[in-house]
């Protein structure tokens, strides 16, 4: 009788190439898997970009919260000057720029501090340039919450100067990691 040779395995065992292809893939798709862990980049937490620091007569320290400055430019009684400078005279889009007094400018700041959501102000006389020819005026930084928007600082700014152009605010949210 001839002998038929045996069979190893039965109906579980796998193809030699199967069973030589899996280990391989496994061992590629842990290598990509632990590179891409390492490689991919990380959500870090976002950076304040300025901490405003409350500070009690006894050192305690208070960080306030949710809060942002708006920084923006207003004319002095010195703008003026620089309007009609070279003979020329201001035209409608400048007339606005043009104050009796820098009581103007005080007023100004009683309406923007008169809002809850406005901390407080300062102002600095600067000298500057933007869309217009060089002049004098005020830079304003207000510290207000983040419930008042850069979009309620131009409403406000344009009923009181009558500025018939748009208005430009520089923003700093103070939004962020607590760490600083």
């Amino acid at each position: 009788m001839s002998e038929q040779p045996e069979k190893h395995g039965g109906p579980a065992a796998c193809p030699k190439t199967f069973c030589s292809v899996l280990p391989c893939a496994l061992i590629c798709a842990t290598i990509v898997f632990i590179v891409w862990h390492v490689v991919s980049p990380r959500p870090e937490p976002t950076r304040r970009l300025w901490v405003p620091v409350v500070v009690d007569t006894n050192g305690n320290q208070m960080i306030l919260e949710e809060t942002r400055q708006l920084e923006f430019w207003t004319p002095s009684i010195k703008t003026q000057e620089y309007l009609q400078k070279d003979g020329r005279v201001a035209g409608d889009k400048e007339k606005w720029q043009i104050i009796p007094s820098d009581d103007v400018v005080a007023q100004f700041g009683a309406v923007l501090h008169s809002n809850m959501d406005v901390f407080g102000y300062r102002r600095v006389e600067v000298w500057g340039q933007g869309r217009t020819g060089f002049k004098p005026g005020w830079w304003w930084t207000m510290n207000v919450t983040t419930n008042y928007s850069a979009t309620n600082l131009a409403h406000i700014y344009q009923k009181f100067w009558k500025a018939p152009q748009a208005v430009l605010i520089e923003v700093i949210d103070n939004r962020g990691s607590k760490e600083h």
